[in-house]
């Protein structure tokens, strides 16, 4: 096997998507919302053992951030971003604040008429 489609002249070497989470498709801990607001917990000193994403995802994530804006400042498929999440999240090295519920059918229908009484 050759290794020059595991080599880019402009990128350096290219790591498989999967191989950043050992083939792992179900984040460690809850499933993570798209419009999830992922920040770094505590300080920026991470233990050892952590990959460079998880590295970059925490220091992206000092300010308050989106999950789907993660995603796309690392340049990585949303669903390897929600394992990695997932992991320093399962180490309680970020935090996931949920988006709040949708609210209530009727509630949204009973708007859409008084706006249309109007």
């Amino acid at each position: 096997m050759s290794d020059e489609r595991w080599l880019d002249e402009d990128a350096g070497p290219i790591v498989p998507a999967y191989l950043l989470t050992r083939g792992r498709t179900v984040p460690a801990s809850e499933a993570i919302d798209l419009i999830a607001v992922i920040v770094t917990a505590g300080g920026l000193t991470p233990p050892v053992g952590l990959g460079p994403e998880h590295l970059i995802i925490m220091q992206k994530c000092t300010r308050p951030t989106r999950l789907v804006d993660v995603a796309a400042e690392l340049n990585l498929p949303i669903g390897v971003v929600r394992v990695l999440v997932g992991d320093l999240h399962a180490r309680q090295l970020v935090q996931v604040e949920l988006p709040p519920p949708a609210p209530d059918a009727k509630v949204l229908l009973e708007v859409i008429s008084g706006l249309k009484a109007l």
